[in-house]
C-alpha cells in the first residue's frame, strides 16, 4: 500500500484536523485499521500543503488539489517497487474528498474545492467474469441439497461477499421479514439485504430440514450460531464455500462455465449485472451490494460512462 506512516504534520491546526478526521471516520462506522490508513493518507496531504506554504485548510483551492493528485499519482511507493497502485491513489484522493465534505457539512468552509474534480476509479486489467442467467439456472439445477441451494441463494441471490457469508449467524436471517442483516460488511458497515421468495424458501428448507443433522458433526459448538455449517458441523469458511461452488460447476458439465474460473465473488458480480439488465436503478443496486461509491458498482455491472454521468447528475 505504501502508507506514509513516517509523515510528521508540524502545524498544530492540521494535527487537530487529522485527529478530528480520524474520529469522524470512526463515527461513520469504519474499522480502526481503515480509519488509521485514511488518517495517514491525510497526514501526507497536510504535510504537502505545509511544504507549499498553505497553513490554513480554507485556503486550499481546486488547482492545488489537482496538483497533489498529479504528485501522488507519480510518487514512489515506500513499501513496494514502482509508484503507488492506482487503487491506492484513488483511496488517497477519496480521503481528501471526504475531508472537505466533512468541513463543508460543519460549515468550516463555504466551498468544497474537490466538487469540480474527478478522480477515475481504477479498473482491473483482468476482465471480471460473470455468469449468464441461464448458467446460474444450471447451477441451481445441479444442486442436490437445500444446503447447496442456500449457498447459491446467499452468494448470488443476496450478492454477499465471501467474508459476509462466513460471518453470517442465525439471528442475521429474518425469514418472516424476508431480509438478511449484514452486521459487519466491508469497512465494518451494516446493511439490510432483501430476499426474494425463492431465497427465503431455500434458506427455510435448509434451516428447518438439514441444518439440524449437521449439528451432529464433531466440530459443532452450540455457542457458535453460524447459519451455514460445514459437513462436520463447524462454521463454513470461505475456501469451503468456493469448494462447494466448484462441485456444482463440475456437475453442470458445462465447459463454458468451467472456462470462466468462477468463484463466490463472481456470483456477486453476476447478480449485480442481472439486476441492471432487469431495469433496477443502479443506485438501488449500489445499496443492495453495500458499495460506498457509485463508481464501484459501475465496475461490477459494466454500465457505461454516459449512464454513470446521468446517475451522478
Amino acid at each position: 500500500m505504501g502508507r506514509p506512516s513516517s509523515i510528521i504534520v508540524v502545524t498544530e491546526t492540521y494535527r487537530e484536523l487529522s485527529n478530528k478526521y480520524y474520529k469522524y471516520q470512526i463515527q461513520l462506522g469504519y474499522i480502526k485499521e481503515t480509519c488509521r490508513t485514511r488518517q495517514l493518507y491525510l497526514n501526507e496531504f497536510l504535510s504537502w500543503l505545509e511544504q507549499k506554504g498553505i497553513l490554513e485548510i480554507h485556503q486550499v483551492q481546486a488547482h492545488q488539489i489537482q496538483s497533489y493528485y498529479e504528485y501522488i499519482s507519480e510518487r514512489p511507493s515506500k513499501k513496494e517497487e514502482g509508484i503507488l497502485s492506482p487503487k491506492t491513489t484513488f483511496g488517497v484522493m477519496k480521503t481528501i474528498e471526504h475531508l472537505f465534505r466533512m468541513l463543508q457539512a460543519e460549515r468550516a468552509i463555504t466551498i468544497d474545492p474537490t466538487s469540480t474534480l474527478k478522480f477515475p476509479y481504477p479498473r482491473d486489467q483482468k476482465d471480471r467474469q460473470i455468469l449468464t442467467q441461464e448458467e446460474i439456472n444450471q447451477l441451481y439445477e445441479a444442486c442436490e441439497t437445500s444446503h447447496e441451494r442456500s449457498i447459491l441463494s446467499l452468494a448470488y441471490g443476496c450478492g454477499l461477499r465471501s467474508g459476509e457469508l462466513e460471518n453470517l449467524d442465525i439471528e442475521d436471517i429474518k425469514l418472516r421479514e424476508s431480509i438478511v442483516i449484514i452486521t459487519k460488511g466491508k469497512g465494518n458497515k451494516r446493511r439490510v439485504v432483501p430476499m426474494s421468495s425463492g431465497v427465503v424458501k431455500d434458506l427455510s428448507d435448509y434451516y428447518f430440514n438439514e441444518r439440524e443433522y449437521q449439528t451432529e458433526g464433531r466440530d459443532y459448538r452450540a455457542k457458535d450460531k453460524a447459519f451455514i455449517l460445514n459437513s462436520r458441523g463447524g462454521r463454513m469458511r470461505e475456501h469451503t464455500y468456493n469448494r462447494h461452488l466448484k462441485i456444482l460447476i463440475d456437475r453442470t458439465e458445462n465447459q463454458a462455465i468451467k472456462a470462466k474460473e468462477i468463484s463466490i465473488h463472481n456470483l456477486r458480480h453476476s447478480i449485480a449485472s442481472h439486476l441492471i439488465e432487469q431495469g433496477i436503478p443502479v443506485e438501488q443496486v449500489r445499496q443492495f451490494l453495500g458499495h460506498s461509491q457509485l463508481e464501484t458498482t459501475q465496475v461490477y455491472t459494466h454500465i457505461n460512462q454516459q449512464q454513470l454521468k446521468e446517475l451522478i447528475e
